[in-house]
Protein backbone atom coordinates (compact mmCIF):
# COMPACT_ATOMS: atom_id res chain seq x y z
CA UNK A 1 0.00 0.00 0.00
CA UNK A 2 1.80 3.25 -1.17
CA UNK A 3 -0.02 6.74 -0.25
CA UNK A 4 0.45 9.05 -4.13
CA UNK A 5 3.51 11.15 -3.01
CA UNK A 6 1.81 14.20 -3.95
CA UNK A 7 -0.75 13.48 -1.25
CA UNK A 8 2.04 12.93 1.34
CA UNK A 9 4.05 16.79 0.10
CA UNK A 10 0.40 18.30 0.59
CA UNK A 11 0.00 16.76 4.46
CA UNK A 12 3.75 17.73 5.34
CA UNK A 13 3.14 21.16 4.18
CA UNK A 14 0.10 21.51 5.78
CA UNK A 15 1.78 19.99 8.87
CA UNK A 16 4.18 22.47 8.84
CA UNK A 17 1.79 25.20 8.65
CA UNK A 18 -0.43 24.17 11.65
CA UNK A 19 2.88 23.70 13.76
CA UNK A 20 4.05 26.85 12.52
CA UNK A 21 0.61 29.02 13.35
CA UNK A 22 0.52 27.18 16.57
CA UNK A 23 3.94 28.62 17.70
CA UNK A 24 3.20 32.10 16.76
CA UNK A 25 0.03 31.94 19.18
CA UNK A 26 1.39 30.35 21.89
CA UNK A 27 5.07 31.33 22.05
CA UNK A 28 3.87 35.26 23.92
CA UNK A 29 1.55 33.36 26.62
CA UNK A 30 3.40 32.92 29.83
CA UNK A 31 2.51 28.99 31.52
CA UNK A 32 3.67 27.60 34.64
CA UNK A 33 6.48 24.78 32.83
CA UNK A 34 8.00 28.10 31.16
CA UNK A 35 7.80 30.66 34.09
CA UNK A 36 9.35 27.42 36.46
CA UNK A 37 12.76 27.43 34.45
CA UNK A 38 12.96 31.07 34.15
CA UNK A 39 12.64 31.97 37.59
CA UNK A 40 15.07 28.68 38.48
CA UNK A 41 17.67 30.65 36.40
CA UNK A 42 16.72 33.85 37.39
CA UNK A 43 17.49 32.90 41.01
CA UNK A 44 20.81 31.39 40.31
CA UNK A 45 21.92 34.09 37.66
CA UNK A 46 21.01 37.05 40.65
CA UNK A 47 22.73 34.98 43.44
CA UNK A 48 20.11 34.08 45.02
CA UNK A 49 19.54 31.11 47.97
CA UNK A 50 19.46 27.76 45.74
CA UNK A 51 18.35 26.08 49.04
CA UNK A 52 15.51 28.68 49.19
CA UNK A 53 14.23 28.17 45.60
CA UNK A 54 12.25 24.68 47.30
CA UNK A 55 10.22 27.09 49.68
CA UNK A 56 6.94 27.36 47.81
CA UNK A 57 6.67 31.10 49.18
CA UNK A 58 9.91 32.15 48.27
CA UNK A 59 9.59 30.40 45.07
CA UNK A 60 6.29 32.07 43.83
CA UNK A 61 7.24 35.25 45.21
CA UNK A 62 10.41 35.47 42.86
CA UNK A 63 7.83 34.48 40.33
CA UNK A 64 5.79 37.80 40.77
CA UNK A 65 9.18 39.80 41.11
CA UNK A 66 10.16 38.63 37.69
CA UNK A 67 7.36 39.88 35.84
CA UNK A 68 5.11 36.55 35.88
CA UNK A 69 2.23 37.76 36.90
CA UNK A 70 -0.52 34.85 39.21
CA UNK A 71 1.35 32.24 37.69
CA UNK A 72 2.52 29.23 40.08
CA UNK A 73 4.86 26.46 39.85
CA UNK A 74 7.79 24.26 41.64
CA UNK A 75 11.41 24.54 41.12
CA UNK A 76 13.22 21.40 39.51
CA UNK A 77 16.34 19.98 40.47
CA UNK A 78 19.37 21.90 41.25
CA UNK A 79 21.49 21.69 38.05
CA UNK A 80 18.22 22.23 35.85
CA UNK A 81 18.48 25.45 37.04
CA UNK A 82 21.15 26.12 34.37
CA UNK A 83 18.88 25.28 31.13
CA UNK A 84 17.56 28.84 31.36
CA UNK A 85 20.42 30.86 31.75
CA UNK A 86 21.04 32.73 28.45
CA UNK A 87 17.23 33.72 28.16
CA UNK A 88 17.49 35.38 31.49
CA UNK A 89 18.63 38.69 30.35
CA UNK A 90 15.11 39.35 28.09
CA UNK A 91 11.80 40.03 30.00
CA UNK A 92 9.48 37.07 30.39
CA UNK A 93 7.61 37.25 27.08
CA UNK A 94 10.65 37.98 24.84
CA UNK A 95 12.13 34.76 26.22
CA UNK A 96 9.53 32.78 25.57
CA UNK A 97 9.26 33.24 22.49
CA UNK A 98 12.79 33.23 21.35
CA UNK A 99 12.56 29.71 23.65
CA UNK A 100 9.58 28.27 21.30
CA UNK A 101 12.07 28.84 18.13
CA UNK A 102 14.49 27.74 19.73
CA UNK A 103 12.50 24.73 20.25
CA UNK A 104 11.17 24.37 16.52
CA UNK A 105 15.12 24.55 15.69
CA UNK A 106 15.44 21.48 18.39
CA UNK A 107 12.69 19.55 16.54
CA UNK A 108 14.39 19.80 13.17
CA UNK A 109 17.59 18.42 14.30
CA UNK A 110 16.17 16.20 16.14
CA UNK A 111 14.62 15.01 13.31
CA UNK A 112 17.58 15.26 10.87
CA UNK A 113 19.56 13.23 13.51
CA UNK A 114 17.19 10.54 13.30
CA UNK A 115 16.67 10.32 9.67
CA UNK A 116 20.89 10.38 9.26
CA UNK A 117 21.33 7.38 11.89
CA UNK A 118 18.41 5.10 10.29
CA UNK A 119 20.34 5.92 6.93
CA UNK A 120 16.86 6.99 5.63
CA UNK A 121 17.24 9.60 2.60
CA UNK A 122 15.76 13.15 3.48
CA UNK A 123 13.71 13.07 0.51
CA UNK A 124 12.29 9.67 0.88
CA UNK A 125 8.92 9.12 1.04
CA UNK A 126 9.17 7.27 4.46
CA UNK A 127 11.33 10.07 5.80
CA UNK A 128 8.23 12.65 4.67
CA UNK A 129 5.97 10.81 6.72
CA UNK A 130 7.95 10.85 9.42
CA UNK A 131 8.19 14.02 9.36
CA UNK A 132 4.27 14.83 9.43
CA UNK A 133 4.25 12.68 12.51
CA UNK A 134 6.91 14.51 14.12
CA UNK A 135 4.80 18.16 13.15
CA UNK A 136 1.34 16.60 14.08
CA UNK A 137 2.56 14.99 17.01
CA UNK A 138 0.42 16.74 20.22
CA UNK A 139 3.14 16.06 22.65
CA UNK A 140 5.38 18.73 20.69
CA UNK A 141 2.54 21.38 20.72
CA UNK A 142 1.81 20.79 24.48
CA UNK A 143 5.79 21.22 24.97
CA UNK A 144 5.43 24.56 23.04
CA UNK A 145 2.23 25.97 24.75
CA UNK A 146 3.63 25.58 28.03
CA UNK A 147 7.29 26.14 27.47
CA UNK A 148 8.60 22.84 28.16
CA UNK A 149 12.39 21.85 27.44
CA UNK A 150 11.67 18.40 26.16
CA UNK A 151 12.37 19.40 22.14
CA UNK A 152 16.00 20.06 23.86
CA UNK A 153 16.09 17.06 25.14
CA UNK A 154 14.48 15.11 22.56
CA UNK A 155 17.54 16.78 20.89
CA UNK A 156 20.22 15.18 23.73
CA UNK A 157 18.31 11.91 23.14
CA UNK A 158 18.76 11.60 19.40
CA UNK A 159 22.40 12.83 19.55
CA UNK A 160 23.12 9.64 22.02
CA UNK A 161 21.79 7.38 19.73
CA UNK A 162 23.38 8.54 16.65
CA UNK A 163 26.29 8.16 18.65
CA UNK A 164 25.70 4.94 19.63
CA UNK A 165 25.00 4.19 16.18
CA UNK A 166 28.14 5.59 14.93
CA UNK A 167 30.47 4.41 18.16
CA UNK A 168 31.22 7.72 18.75
CA UNK A 169 32.04 8.07 22.91
CA UNK A 170 31.69 11.92 22.99
CA UNK A 171 28.39 11.59 21.23
CA UNK A 172 27.38 9.38 23.71
CA UNK A 173 28.57 10.63 27.09
CA UNK A 174 27.79 14.42 26.70
CA UNK A 175 24.20 14.40 25.21
CA UNK A 176 23.53 11.64 28.05
CA UNK A 177 25.02 13.27 30.89
CA UNK A 178 23.15 16.58 30.22
CA UNK A 179 20.05 14.71 29.99
CA UNK A 180 20.83 13.31 33.89
CA UNK A 181 22.13 16.43 35.02
CA UNK A 182 19.32 18.78 33.95
CA UNK A 183 16.08 16.68 34.41
CA UNK A 184 17.16 13.23 35.56
CA UNK A 185 16.28 11.14 32.90
CA UNK A 186 19.16 8.54 31.76
CA UNK A 187 18.98 5.87 34.42
CA UNK A 188 17.99 3.56 31.87
CA UNK A 189 20.16 4.71 28.93
CA UNK A 190 23.04 4.07 31.32
CA UNK A 191 21.68 0.36 32.32
CA UNK A 192 21.51 -0.17 28.16
CA UNK A 193 24.96 0.76 28.08
CA UNK A 194 26.11 -1.84 30.81
CA UNK A 195 23.74 -4.34 29.04
CA UNK A 196 25.51 -4.14 25.55
CA UNK A 197 28.68 -3.96 27.38
CA UNK A 198 29.39 -0.21 26.50
CA UNK A 199 31.40 0.08 29.32
CA UNK A 200 33.61 3.33 28.43
CA UNK A 201 30.74 5.14 27.66
CA UNK A 202 28.81 4.51 31.01
CA UNK A 203 32.12 4.99 32.98
CA UNK A 204 32.85 8.61 31.47
CA UNK A 205 29.30 9.38 31.48
CA UNK A 206 28.90 8.31 35.07
CA UNK A 207 32.47 10.33 35.60
CA UNK A 208 31.29 13.71 33.98
CA UNK A 209 27.68 13.43 36.16
CA UNK A 210 29.48 13.09 39.01
CA UNK A 211 32.05 15.64 38.77
CA UNK A 212 29.67 17.96 37.65
CA UNK A 213 27.29 17.74 40.65
CA UNK A 214 30.66 17.83 43.43
CA UNK A 215 32.11 20.81 41.34
CA UNK A 216 28.56 22.57 41.68
CA UNK A 217 27.94 21.60 45.53
CA UNK A 218 29.85 24.98 46.38
CA UNK A 219 27.09 26.50 44.18
CA UNK A 220 24.16 24.45 45.65
CA UNK A 221 25.00 22.87 48.46
CA UNK A 222 23.60 19.88 49.82
CA UNK A 223 20.84 20.71 51.07
CA UNK A 224 19.36 22.20 47.64
CA UNK A 225 19.48 18.47 46.45
CA UNK A 226 17.93 17.62 49.75
CA UNK A 227 15.09 19.84 49.76
CA UNK A 228 14.29 18.96 46.24
CA UNK A 229 13.92 15.46 47.07
CA UNK A 230 11.52 16.20 49.84
CA UNK A 231 9.47 19.25 48.20
CA UNK A 232 9.09 18.12 44.82
CA UNK A 233 10.41 14.42 43.47
CA UNK A 234 9.37 12.29 46.98
CA UNK A 235 5.78 14.51 46.75
CA UNK A 236 5.31 13.06 42.60
CA UNK A 237 6.73 9.60 43.08
CA UNK A 238 5.26 8.85 45.97
CA UNK A 239 2.70 11.80 47.16
CA UNK A 240 -1.36 11.63 47.00
CA UNK A 241 -0.91 13.49 43.45
CA UNK A 242 1.11 10.23 42.28
CA UNK A 243 -1.66 8.44 40.77
CA UNK A 244 -2.97 11.68 38.41
CA UNK A 245 -3.59 10.56 35.30
CA UNK A 246 -2.17 13.43 33.64
CA UNK A 247 1.14 11.10 34.69
CA UNK A 248 0.72 8.81 31.76
CA UNK A 249 3.43 6.51 33.81
CA UNK A 250 3.00 2.96 35.05
CA UNK A 251 3.70 5.01 38.28
CA UNK A 252 0.18 6.59 37.94
CA UNK A 253 -1.45 3.45 36.71
CA UNK A 254 -0.60 0.87 38.83
CA UNK A 255 -1.46 3.82 41.74
CA UNK A 256 -4.60 4.53 40.34
CA UNK A 257 -5.57 0.36 40.84
CA UNK A 258 -3.41 0.02 44.18
CA UNK A 259 -3.21 3.11 46.29
CA UNK A 260 -6.21 4.50 47.33
CA UNK A 261 -7.39 8.22 48.37
CA UNK A 262 -10.61 9.26 49.41
CA UNK A 263 -10.42 12.27 47.37
CA UNK A 264 -7.89 11.56 44.65
CA UNK A 265 -8.31 7.86 44.01
CA UNK A 266 -11.69 7.08 45.53
CA UNK A 267 -12.10 3.84 43.51
CA UNK A 268 -8.56 1.95 44.06
CA UNK A 269 -8.93 -1.71 44.14
CA UNK A 270 -6.32 -1.72 47.25
CA UNK A 271 -4.25 0.77 49.96
CA UNK A 272 -1.20 -0.49 49.56
CA UNK A 273 1.60 2.44 49.51
CA UNK A 274 2.50 4.32 46.69
CA UNK A 275 6.25 3.71 47.80
CA UNK A 276 5.88 0.22 47.25
CA UNK A 277 4.24 0.90 43.62
CA UNK A 278 7.05 2.96 42.54
CA UNK A 279 9.72 0.92 43.46
CA UNK A 280 7.76 -2.48 41.64
CA UNK A 281 7.08 -0.01 38.51
CA UNK A 282 11.08 0.60 38.48
CA UNK A 283 11.92 -3.11 38.71
CA UNK A 284 9.48 -3.70 36.05
CA UNK A 285 11.43 -1.38 34.16
CA UNK A 286 14.51 -2.84 35.18
CA UNK A 287 13.66 -6.50 34.03
CA UNK A 288 12.04 -5.37 30.98
CA UNK A 289 15.23 -4.01 29.78
CA UNK A 290 17.04 -6.72 30.80
CA UNK A 291 14.59 -9.37 28.72
CA UNK A 292 15.18 -6.90 25.67
CA UNK A 293 18.52 -7.53 25.62
CA UNK A 294 18.88 -10.82 25.97
CA UNK A 295 16.48 -11.18 23.47
CA UNK A 296 18.10 -9.20 20.69
CA UNK A 297 21.48 -10.23 19.00
CA UNK A 298 24.41 -8.07 20.04
CA UNK A 299 24.06 -6.54 16.53
CA UNK A 300 20.90 -5.24 16.81
CA UNK A 301 22.08 -3.68 20.62
CA UNK A 302 21.27 -0.45 18.90
CA UNK A 303 17.31 -1.11 19.76
CA UNK A 304 17.82 -1.36 23.49
CA UNK A 305 19.66 1.51 23.76
CA UNK A 306 16.56 3.01 21.74
CA UNK A 307 14.40 1.62 24.00
CA UNK A 308 15.73 2.68 27.15
CA UNK A 309 14.89 6.17 26.79
CA UNK A 310 10.92 5.32 26.10
CA UNK A 311 11.65 3.15 29.61
CA UNK A 312 12.41 6.00 31.13
CA UNK A 313 9.58 7.89 30.09
CA UNK A 314 7.70 4.67 30.77
CA UNK A 315 8.37 4.63 34.36
CA UNK A 316 8.98 8.23 35.52
CA UNK A 317 6.64 9.20 38.08
CA UNK A 318 5.69 13.05 36.55
CA UNK A 319 5.64 11.64 32.76
CA UNK A 320 3.20 13.67 31.55
CA UNK A 321 2.26 14.67 28.04
CA UNK A 322 4.82 16.52 27.18
CA UNK A 323 7.45 13.36 28.21
CA UNK A 324 6.33 11.51 25.46
CA UNK A 325 8.62 13.56 23.14
CA UNK A 326 11.04 11.26 24.33
CA UNK A 327 8.84 8.42 22.33
CA UNK A 328 10.01 9.72 18.78
CA UNK A 329 13.06 8.20 18.39
CA UNK A 330 11.71 4.75 19.29
CA UNK A 331 8.87 5.96 16.43
CA UNK A 332 11.43 6.90 14.14
CA UNK A 333 13.06 3.32 14.85
CA UNK A 334 10.30 1.10 14.69
CA UNK A 335 8.64 3.16 11.88
CA UNK A 336 11.53 2.68 9.19
CA UNK A 337 11.01 -1.27 9.51
CA UNK A 338 7.01 -0.63 8.72
CA UNK A 339 7.46 1.63 5.68
CA UNK A 340 10.18 -1.03 4.13
CA UNK A 341 7.56 -3.51 4.82
CA UNK A 342 5.70 -1.49 2.20
CA UNK A 343 2.80 -0.87 5.08
CA UNK A 344 1.07 -4.45 4.59
CA UNK A 345 -1.67 -4.97 6.24
CA UNK A 346 -0.49 -7.03 9.15
CA UNK A 347 -0.02 -6.90 13.21
CA UNK A 348 3.49 -4.35 13.11
CA UNK A 349 1.84 -2.26 10.60
CA UNK A 350 -2.10 -1.76 12.59
CA UNK A 351 0.07 -2.14 15.72
CA UNK A 352 1.86 0.58 15.00
CA UNK A 353 -0.91 2.57 13.47
CA UNK A 354 -2.09 2.23 16.70
CA UNK A 355 0.29 3.20 19.17
CA UNK A 356 1.26 6.66 17.12
CA UNK A 357 -2.27 7.41 16.88
CA UNK A 358 -1.94 6.51 20.95
CA UNK A 359 0.75 8.55 21.53
CA UNK A 360 -0.49 11.48 19.06
CA UNK A 361 -3.37 12.29 19.49
CA UNK A 362 -4.95 14.94 21.58
CA UNK A 363 -7.16 12.61 23.33
CA UNK A 364 -9.19 14.10 26.77
CA UNK A 365 -8.04 11.40 29.31
CA UNK A 366 -7.63 13.66 32.26
CA UNK A 367 -11.52 13.43 32.46
CA UNK A 368 -11.47 10.16 33.56
CA UNK A 369 -9.63 11.02 36.37
CA UNK A 370 -12.49 10.33 39.01
CA UNK A 371 -14.13 7.82 37.15
CA UNK A 372 -15.16 4.25 38.66
CA UNK A 373 -13.46 1.53 37.64
CA UNK A 374 -13.20 -0.14 34.97
CA UNK A 375 -13.57 3.15 33.20
CA UNK A 376 -10.78 4.71 34.35
CA UNK A 377 -8.18 2.29 32.80
CA UNK A 378 -9.53 4.10 29.37
CA UNK A 379 -7.27 7.04 31.11
CA UNK A 380 -3.97 5.95 30.20
CA UNK A 381 -3.71 6.53 26.31
CA UNK A 382 0.00 7.74 26.17
CA UNK A 383 1.47 4.47 28.37
CA UNK A 384 -0.52 1.91 26.25
CA UNK A 385 0.85 3.20 23.17
CA UNK A 386 4.31 3.08 24.46
CA UNK A 387 3.95 -0.06 25.62
CA UNK A 388 2.60 -0.93 21.99
CA UNK A 389 5.70 0.00 20.62
CA UNK A 390 8.15 -1.35 23.08
CA UNK A 391 6.36 -4.65 22.38
CA UNK A 392 7.35 -4.03 18.46
CA UNK A 393 10.70 -3.46 18.26
CA UNK A 394 11.11 -6.65 20.59
CA UNK A 395 9.16 -8.71 18.05
CA UNK A 396 12.59 -9.88 16.51
CA UNK A 397 10.76 -11.99 13.24
CA UNK A 398 9.64 -8.23 12.39
CA UNK A 399 12.53 -6.43 13.28
CA UNK A 400 15.99 -8.15 13.98
CA UNK A 401 16.83 -9.86 10.50
CA UNK A 402 16.39 -6.11 9.19
CA UNK A 403 18.15 -3.90 11.36
CA UNK A 404 21.18 -2.25 10.14
CA UNK A 405 24.50 -3.93 11.92
CA UNK A 406 26.93 -1.37 13.61
CA UNK A 407 29.56 -1.16 10.89
CA UNK A 408 32.22 -3.36 12.43
CA UNK A 409 35.32 -1.54 10.86
CA UNK A 410 34.58 1.29 13.03
CA UNK A 411 36.81 1.99 16.02
CA UNK A 412 35.72 0.43 18.67
CA UNK A 413 34.73 2.85 21.97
Amino acid sequence: MKLPRTLIKILLAASVLLLAGYTVVKSPKLTHGFASYYTHSKILISGGDMTAAYDTAYFHSKMKEYGLGGIKDLANLPTGSFIFLPLTPFEPVTAKIIWSALSIIFLLLSIYILLLTLDIPPKSTQALMLMIAAFLFFPLYYNIALGQVYTFLLLLASIAVYGFKREKLILIAIPLSLLILLKGYGAFPLLALLLTRRFKPLLVTSGIVLLVFFATLPLFGLSAWQMYYREFLSIVAFGRDASNVAYQSLNSFFGHLLVYHPDKNPYALLNTSQVYVYYFVQFIGLITLYLISRKLSKENSLIVFTVSFAMNVLVSPSGEDYHSLLYLPLIYFTGKYIFENQLKFNFPTVGFAIAVILLATPIPFRLLQLADFPLYLFAYPRLYGAILLIILSMNTGFLTNQTPVINQDTARL
